[in-house]
């Protein structure tokens, strides 16, 4: 069911699995596998798994520092009638807003299940304890790479809304690059997460079970090499990806000290690249 998005038809047609019994024993694996969460969902917490982070990000496109990449991704589902409201996303759909942090192999290091679709990303971001723990000091200079919606800190890296130069432009492509791997681990894996899977049919407390589950698992297949599904060309784009106006509908604003901080990578990692304006290249 969680590789298919079929809705327990797979247990019948594979395992001779009646559909009462499925039903029955799909908590009791949720909740097993639930319990090895903090051993294979881990941010990188100390000095040496930090470097090696930072390294891993820096490999794919020169992006300094960085320790994950974040976003959100609303999961479909039926919602319960008396709280309906809830769950309708800005798509006017229902949902679950899942907010994923992912590290240079696409791994999950960090994952919150429990908002509904009505609650913008930055919400989420800001009532985390990894928030409050950059905010603290407790990762030193490494920073997350995130959207525009998320508004831009100094541990938050958004990419310029208009660049001027050619050097504004190679940080975008770069940032581009860094985070895209987010935008790709997720639904890649398990076609019930997908767009194209439906809605899932369980409480919502269920289906929160479901995505943790998914993403403990989704980590020991990268542990153990086991690649991602090729994405079906015939598939449709997701709908989060069509209208950036609306993904970037409630984001936070820029703080001086994430500007200055931005301006700092720009001018130390990317101005190099060339320092005339962009307009003098085209």
């Amino acid at each position: 069911m969680l590789a298919s998005g079929s809705f327990q038809t797979t247990g019948d047609l594979v395992g001779g699995i009646s559909q009462p019994s499925f039903s029955a024993f799909l908590p009791k694996v949720l909740d097993a596998i639930i319990r090895l969460t903090p051993r294979h969902i881990c941010f990188p917490n100390t000095l040496q798994k930090q470097q090696e982070t930072k390294q891993g990000f820096y490999a794919i496109s020169g992006f300094p520092h960085v320790l994950g990449a974040i976003d959100c991704t609303h999961v479909r589902l039926v919602p319960p009638a008396a709280t309906e409201h809830l769950y309708r996303n800005r798509k006017h759909t229902h949902s679950i807003n899942v907010q994923a942090i992912v590290d240079h192999q696409g791994m999950f290091t960090n994952i919150m299940v429990k908002y509904p679709g009505s609650v913008h990303d930055s919400f989420i971001f800001r009532h985390c304890t990894i928030n409050q723990h950059f905010q603290d000091g407790r990762y030193g200079n490494g920073l997350l790479v995130a959207d525009q919606g998320y508004g831009i800190q100094p541990w938050i890296m958004t990419p310029f809304g208009n660049p001027s130069t050619a050097a504004e432009l190679a940080y975008n492509e770069a940032h581009k690059r860094t985070r895209s791997i987010v935008e790709r681990t997720f639904k890649s894996r398990f076609r019930c997460l997908d767009i194209t899977g439906g809605s899932l049919l369980y409480s919502p407390e269920m289906v929160c079970k479901i995505i943790l589950t998914c993403s403990i698992l989704h980590n020991i297949c990268i542990k153990r090499n086991t690649p991602l599904l090729e994405p079906d060309p015939y598939m449709p784009e997701d709908e989060e990806e069509e209208d950036a106006a609306l993904q970037h509908e409630g984001e936070q604003p820029n703080t001086a000290a994430g500007v200055r901080r931005r301006q700092h990578i720009v001018n130390n990692f990317f101005f190099i690249l060339s320092p005339s304006p962009l307009n003098e290249l085209l």
